[in-house]
């Protein structure tokens, strides 16, 4: 019986192997921005959804393009991230703490509070690459606002249901 033998990526360090995604032979990327989002207790949907649009100007995307809006598995029933995910006509994605972890090698902010108490770099960062799945590319870093964080990720692929 032959050996099967697996490889495994090397860890990558803090930044590396982050790069922009490339975008379709007219300038334009079709895939939908996945938004991450950290945020404070207390907060209004009004600041959250005020930093999503920031974030979507800022990196070339149209509102009506959010994929999802991403956080903490603890934190997306509270009410100012559902009220701000249906700004978008969207329900808040939970990350679970393993999720957010498993990704923050491609994490480049480095919050040390924020490492302390939920093992990774920036909330923001780690739920957009988690929610946009394997391969995702962080499209914005970490922006912020009074009390909320918030990222863009791209998926590596998104698939269409042709009906």
């Amino acid at each position: 019986m032959a050996a099967v033998r697996l490889i495994l990526p090397s860890p990558r360090k803090q930044g590396e192997g982050m790069h922009m995604a490339p975008p379709h032979r007219d300038g334009s990327d079709t895939r939908p921005p996945v938004a991450g989002i950290g945020f404070r207790h207390g907060v209004t949907s009004d600041e959250i959804v005020a930093l999503v649009h920031r974030a979507l100007a800022e990196s070339g995307h149209a509102p009506n393009r959010l994929g999802a809006i991403a956080t903490a598995e603890d934190r997306a029933t509270e009410p100012s991230i559902v009220g701000a995910a249906a700004a978008f006509g969207l329900v808040p994605i939970g990350m679970a703490p393993a999720e957010m972890i498993a990704v923050d090698c491609g994490v480049p902010t480095r919050s040390g509070r924020i490492e302390a108490s939920r093992g990774v770099g920036s909330v923001a960062e780690a739920a957009a690459l988690a929610a946009a799945g394997e391969g995702a590319t962080l499209l914005l870093p970490r922006i912020s606002s009074r009390s909320v964080t918030c990222a863009l990720a791209l998926p590596a692929h998104f698939a269409t249901q042709a009906g």
